[in-house]
């Protein structure tokens, strides 16, 4: 399966997977809407800056819409956007595990950003919005190993900037914890999953910044 084969397949999944418990009536009455169908075959065609284009112009857009913008914004990298997305859809369906994956994802990304203009305090209270994310999505669907995957990087992340001494955050304890968390989440995906080499480096890497941490 080629790259954009694979694209496809892959958006279609999500899409599958998120719009399961939505109403029929719903998803009908969505894509009786232009700007949606034109948004829908855009996302298709992997053209997500025209898939954000047509989705921000649907009227009182249903969840799948509202899912769908979300998700092509963080493929056009537009991450703030993205979050307010996804935090508009959690407000109106609570339990849709696809949607806080999605937000802690650009929550992680924003938070580690080499250009952002968060403060540093700022961006730890990023990483654990994200973290928190991920936790909510692994309450709602704990099969997906995924999830675990993407905590135990965030976890990661929230460790280097609390561990590193040089920034307004440091604080060796909070690292050491975070890092033993990232630690116990990519090592219950390498426990499923033994063939995994690149979990295990990345494992081993987090045992040497737990190790290396300034006394």
């Amino acid at each position: 399966m080629n790259f954009g084969k694979a694209m496809k397949h892959f958006v279609l999944l999500g899409v599958f997977l998120f719009s399961v418990g939505t109403a029929a009536a719903q998803s009908q009455s969505s894509s009786s809407n232009p700007y949606v169908r034109l948004g829908n075959k855009a996302i298709m065609d992997g053209d997500f800056k025209a898939a954000v284009n047509a989705l921000e112009k649907v009227k009182n857009p249903d969840t799948l819409v509202t899912y769908m913008l979300g998700y092509s914004q963080i493929r056009c990298a537009d991450y703030n956007k993205a979050v307010s997305s996804f935090t508009k859809l959690l407000s109106q369906s609570p339990n849709n595990f696809s949607a806080y994956y999605w937000r802690g994802k650009a929550r992680n990304t924003l938070a580690v950003q080499g250009d952002s203009k968060l403060s540093e305090s700022d961006r730890g209270k990023m990483l654990q919005a994200s973290i928190d994310d991920f936790s909510s999505a692994i309450r709602l669907n704990p099969d997906d190993l995924s999830y675990y995957q993407s905590r135990g990087m965030a976890y990661r992340d929230l460790g280097i900037l609390q561990g590193t001494s040089s920034t307004a955050v440091y604080d060796k304890d909070l690292a050491a914890e975070a890092y033993q968390k990232s630690i116990d989440d990519l090592q219950h995906v390498l426990s499923s999953n033994a063939k995994r080499d690149d979990l295990a480096k990345e494992i081993k890497k987090v045992k040497i910044y737990k190790s290396n941490l300034t006394k």
